[in-house]
């Protein structure tokens, strides 16, 4: 899943974990964007550390 960018994944980590309320929408369709593609944040949170670091290999059994 190397397809997308660690600072796109990083962008919607901040914009979900802010307590801003003018990012209500925002957070609301950032995790909507990580529940889709990632299934969890911790997942998230692994693949951001593992694109910015090739020598971590996460495997899900």
């Amino acid at each position: 899943m190397k397809g997308i960018p660690g600072s796109l994944v990083k962008t919607w980590l901040f914009m979900i974990q802010s307590d801003d309320p003018k990012l209500v929408t925002q957070k609301f369709y950032a995790y909507q964007k990580i529940k889709q593609l990632f299934g969890s944040i911790n997942m998230a949170e692994i693949y951001l550390e593992q694109y910015e670091d090739d020598e971590i290999e996460v495997m899900v059994i």
